[in-house]
C-alpha cells in the first residue's frame, strides 16, 4: 500500500482533469466510504429538475416489458460484464 500522503497527491491529480459532474460523483462515493449512512447518502444527491418527457414514458414503458419477458440482468452479471467482479 502507497503512503498516505502519495495517495493523496495521486487523488489530487486525478481530480483536476475531472469534469464537475465527475467530481460530484467522486465525492458522493468518497462520503459513503466514510461510513455515510444510506439516509445521508441519499440525501446529498443532486435534485433532478428536468420535466418528464414522452421518451421517458416509452423508455419506461419498455422496461416495464423487459422485465414481464424476463429479459434481465442480475446486479452480479451486470458487474461482472463492466468488471467489477
Amino acid at each position: 500500500m502507497l503512503p498516505k500522503e502519495k495517495l493523496q497527491e495521486e487523488l489530487k491529480q486525478l481530480t483536476q482533469s475531472m469534469t464537475v459532474e465527475q467530481l460530484e460523483k467522486a465525492m458522493i462515493y468518497l462520503k459513503s466510504l466514510l461510513s455515510q449512512s444510506w439516509d445521508e447518502y441519499l440525501g446529498n444527491i443532486p435534485y433532478a429538475d428536468e420535466p418528464w418527457t414522452e421518451e421517458d414514458e416509452i423508455a419506461v414503458r419498455e422496461a416495464k416489458e423487459d422485465i414481464e419477458k424476463g429479459e434481465v440482468y442480475s446486479l452480479e452479471e451486470v458487474m461482472r460484464k463492466l468488471g467489477d467482479l
